[in-house]
This record gives structure tokens, C-alpha cells and sequence, in this order.
């Protein structure tokens, strides 16, 4: 059995009642040992508890090697992880979580929180009553990997600031069938421009769930309502290594640091002026590394994103430059007006340092 049948296997209605008589059983027993204000709390593990077993239970005996393949609750991280615009062994670091609000026929899990210090990632599973509507390509059903997500407020509890969201305007992630959809969303810490703390709480209000096919389209679909949670997050910095460089130019260029992580290389630089720069960064076996996000704290310094190291890297090479454009021709237009174009010969260099990350 693939996962996509596994995504699919129906429920029946008899197998539904009696995952609700093992739920409703564990609930009395525990109702007369605990207190009352713990019994909320319990209710849940313990009605999470006893559905799994009977899910198991019930189709275990039918097909055993069915049983090997159960998802354990909370781990989103591992069935997107791999297959994800920023991938990366985020399971190996997450804490589950599963806090749960429902509204307006959506019912939204936030499944999974990691920090490693530079960024934070959450994860979260849509649950739809009407299907949603995304683009099918041939005889493939689920080939959509964002679900249009918007956020009147993401915050943290050390800063006033809204944090800064990676540049995907929804959850990257996956559709497991028509009213079901996994993903992640990514904020960038940094940004803030404070020290992290070992721990705090994230809060997120999420006011809209859509499907985007593309503009104007009546397959487009939004649903409105007020998605709301606040989680406690860990810090987990052991994770990452901070590799200081105060590596300087005689031009006014340098290069701070360098931070890597699971997930991602941070690189932490300044430049002279407030003019655009671009960045690359290369292993020591000629490997580029994806580019993902850049942007500037306060006056020069400024903090360029790459995707995770190959796991046999031993240094890093980076390169600070900008393309070198010459006149090519000017042409006029008919009203008067007239335009330059130019052609790229090459790059201009202000900075290039190898550094070891052993």
C-alpha cells in the first residue's frame, strides 16, 4: 500500500462509533481519578489515545503491515519534509503540540513548532467540510503543494514587532485529499533585531483559507473566519553553529559571521552604502547554494538566507558582487521618448572569502 492509499482509506461509519465508545470509556475512568480542573486536558490525550489503538486494532488484524505505516499524531514535519520548497530534517527537532480551532467549517490543527534560534517553523493540518478546489493535472488528484493562507497578526512574545514570514504566500505542504491539507509556514527571528530567548510564546490569528487556481478563476475559493492560537515555543540553539569570520575589505565590505543550521546558512554581512548587492554562496565541491531570503537589520548590515549544507561540505566560499552592465543601444520612441538598453558582461567583485566549517 503507497501513502496516497493510505490518505484514502475510508472510515466507516460502524469503526467511527466505536472509536467514539472507546473514547467516551477512557473519559469516565479518567473523570473519577483526576481533579476537575485537569479533566479538559486529559479528555483530549486520553481521547487521542484510545482512537489510535482502535484504528490500529481494526485495520492491523485485516492487513498487518498497515499497522508499520500509522503516522504518529503531531508529525507533520515528517510527511512534508522532504518534498517542501525549503527541505530539511525538521521531525528530527520538532515539538508536537496539536492545539486545535475550529470555524466556519474549517477546523485548523497547529501540529508541530521548531526554533533553532535564526527562524521559526510551524506547522498545521486544514481540515475542510466542502472540498477544496485546486488544480488536477491529468489522472493525478493531489498536485497542489500551497493552500493560500493569510495572517492578521504573527507575534512573539518578546518583541512588538510582526514577525517576517518567508516570501510563499501560504502553507508549503500538501493536499492528502480533498478536505485535508498538510504545510508549514517559516518567520524569520532575526528581523526583530533582539536577542532570542531560550523560550516564549507564539501567537498567530490566521483570518483566511483559500485555494488560488489563478486570478479571477471560479475555481478560486476563500474561506473567512478567525483561526487563533497561542503556543509556547522552546528554543532549541544547540542546533546551530555560529561561526564568527570579521573578515573586512578595504572597500568598506565585510562579513560577519556565518550561522548554520539544520535548515538553512545564514550569512550576516554589511556593505558600504545602501546600494543592492547580491550574494552567492559556494561549497567546496563547486555546489551553489539556493538562495532564499535576504533583507537588512539597521543602517548596513544586512542577513542573506541559503538553503541547508550538503552534508559532506567542509568550507564555504562567498562571493559579495554586482552585475556589470554596459550601453548597448538607445532607441526612440514615437512619441519623443527614448530608451536604453544594456547588456550583462560579467560581475563585478567587492568581496570573496573562503571559510572553513569544520
Amino acid at each position: 500500500m503507497n501513502n496516497n492509499e493510505f490518505f484514502n482509506i475510508k472510515i466507516t461509519e460502524s469503526l467511527e462509533k466505536a472509536m467514539d465508545n472507546a473514547i467516551d470509556k477512557g473519559i469516565e475512568r479518567a473523570s473519577s481519578e483526576i481533579k476537575p480542573k485537569k479533566i479538559k486536558k486529559r479528555k483530549i490525550a486520553i481521547g487521542i489515545t484510545a482512537a489510535c489503538i482502535s484504528f490500529v486494532v481494526s485495520f492491523g488484524v485485516i492487513n498487518p503491515a498497515f499497522a508499520a505505516k500509522l503516522p504518529i499524531i503531531g508529525t507533520v514535519f515528517k510527511a512534508i519534509e522532504k518534498n517542501i520548497e525549503f527541505p530539511g530534517d525538521y521531525s528530527q527537532y520538532a515539538t508536537s503540540l496539536n492545539e486545535v480551532v475550529s470555524d466556519n467549517g474549517i477546523k485548523i490543527t497547529l501540529s508541530d513548532i521548531l526554533c533553532d534560534g535564526e527562524e521559526l517553523y510551524v506547522t498545521y493540518k486544514v481540515e475542510s467540510k466542502e472540498p477544496f478546489r485546486y488544480e488536477k493535472e491529468g489522472d493525478e488528484p493531489l498536485d497542489s503543494d500551497q493552500l493560500l493562507e493569510n495572517e492578521a497578526s504573527h507575534k512573539v512574545s518578546f518583541s512588538e514587532k510582526e514577525l517576517v514570514m518567508d516570501a510563499i504566500g501560504g502553507l508549503d505542504g500538501k493536499f492528502i485529499d480533498e478536505h485535508t491539507f498538510i504545510g508549514m509556514k517559516k518567520y524569520y527571528l532575526k528581523f526583530l533585531d533582539k536577542e532570542i530567548p531560550d523560550s516564549f510564546n507564539f501567537e498567530v490569528k490566521i483570518t483566511s483559507i483559500g485555494t488560488h487556481v489563478f486570478y479571477n478563476n471560479p475555481k478560486n475559493q476563500f474561506f473567512y473566519g478567525n483561526w487563533a492560537f497561542k503556543v509556547p515555543v522552546k528554543v532549541d540553539k544547540s542546533i546551530s553553529k555560529n561561526i564568527n569570520v570579521n573578515y573586512k575589505t578595504d572597500n568598506g565590505f565585510s562579513l560577519e559571521s556565518i550561522i548554520i543550521t539544520p535548515f538553512n546558512v545564514v550569512i550576516n554581512s554589511t556593505t558600504p552604502d545602501y546600494e543592492y548587492y547580491d550574494m552567492k554562496v559556494i561549497d567546496d565541491n563547486n555546489r551553489e547554494l539556493d538562495f532564499t531570503n535576504s533583507g537588512s537589520l539597521n543602517d548596513n548590515k544586512k542577513i542573506t538566507y541559503f538553503n541547508a549544507l550538503p552534508k559532506d561540505c567542509k568550507s564555504l566560499r562567498v562571493i559579495i558582487y554586482r552585475d556589470k552592465l554596459e550601453e548597448k543601444e538607445t532607441i526612440k520612441n514615437l512619441d519623443g521618448s527614448s530608451e536604453t538598453t544594456y547588456e550583462d558582461v560579467g560581475n563585478e567583485i567587492f568581496l570573496d572569502k573562503t571559510i572553513s566549517i569544520e
